[in-house]
């Protein structure tokens, strides 16, 4: 990290010895691993902090995204809205004006009129019948 090798370490070393002694050298070496082992944990925790920072703007950018889809959709979505009431409008106006009025079809498709003689029943034979008729 910061590119120090081995005769810097010892250079270090030697003036400490000669600075602090050699009686309080362990004290001073065990206080400065705590530091350093204190200012590496601040520093993964600084580092964890900025990378939450980057995951939430990465977030709520995604969620803007979303968004701004979702708005696009429901515009699109009310335009076919409109345009489906503007055809089923213009459907109705020209069968007013030919004198016959549309009939809209039946949940299943099926497209029968109450005016049908079936009354958009299905008609079963009898089961008497059937019988009879193979016999």
């Amino acid at each position: 990290m910061f590119d120090i090798g081995w005769t810097e370490i010892l250079i270090v070393l030697g003036i400490a010895i000669v600075v602090v002694g050699p009686k309080e050298l362990p004290k001073v070496l065990r206080t400065v691993g705590k530091w350093r082992g204190k200012a590496s944990a601040y520093a993964r925790d600084f580092q964890r902090q900025i990378e939450d920072a980057a995951d939430q703007t990465e977030l709520d950018a995604v969620r803007k995204e979303i968004a701004d889809a979702n708005r696009e959709l429901n515009e699109a979505k009310q335009k076919l809205g409109d345009q489906a009431t503007d055809v089923k409008n213009n459907i109705e106006q020209s069968g007013a004006d030919d004198g016959t009025t549309a009939k809209a079809s039946s949940k299943d498709g099926g497209g029968v009129s109450p005016d049908s003689p079936s009354g958009g029943e299905t008609i079963k034979p009898d089961v008497n019948q059937e019988k009879g008729a193979s016999a």
